[in-house]
């Protein structure tokens, strides 16, 4: 392979070293992929928020990290483990395929009203791009006058 070279204070890279890097990198990614979409990983991703808002305005603490769209194929299982505090509002998990919206009136939708913890699974009915997405709702039993306040810790993946 190529070398490093250092005279006079300035480094060289040789064509070559930046190739095996894209190299590896490539080879990185593409063996993630296989690895989560034939199931030998089944979790993409975690996330801890606390959410506020009345609507118009809303407030986002907490991190997240892991994908939030990715390939499925036709027969396999989306989940969802969460532990949720909802004072006021409803949580909101929409899967939804890339090139529509998420929608109340899907399979792949449910609200989280009431604190506590379960499993969502939705099995999929046909192969392609799908994204996730959490967030907060001022529609429940306990809006509270058009507001939510809740936070979750919440666990996604394939099975």
């Amino acid at each position: 392979m190529g070398s490093v070279v250092v005279s006079d204070g300035r480094a060289e890279i040789s064509g070559k070293v930046v190739v095996g890097g894209l190299g590896a990198l490539l080879v990185l990614v593409v063996g993630m992929a296989v690895v989560f979409s034939v199931g030998i990983v089944e979790t993409l991703g975690y996330e801890s928020r606390g959410l506020g808002g009345n609507g118009l305005a809303s407030t986002k603490s907490g991190y997240s990290f892991g994908l939030k769209t990715f390939y499925f194929t036709k027969g396999q299982n989306f989940f969802a483990e969460y532990d949720s505090a909802i004072r006021k509002g409803s949580l909101n998990v929409h899967l939804y395929k890339l090139g529509s919206m998420p929608t109340n009136d899907t399979p792949y939708y449910r609200k989280i009203s009431e604190s506590g913890n379960g499993t969502i699974n939705f099995p999929i009915q046909e192969s392609g791009l799908y994204r996730v997405n959490f967030n907060g709702s001022v529609l429940s039993s306990k809006h509270g006058a058009g507001s939510y306040d809740l936070s979750y810790e919440i666990r996604w993946g394939i099975r």
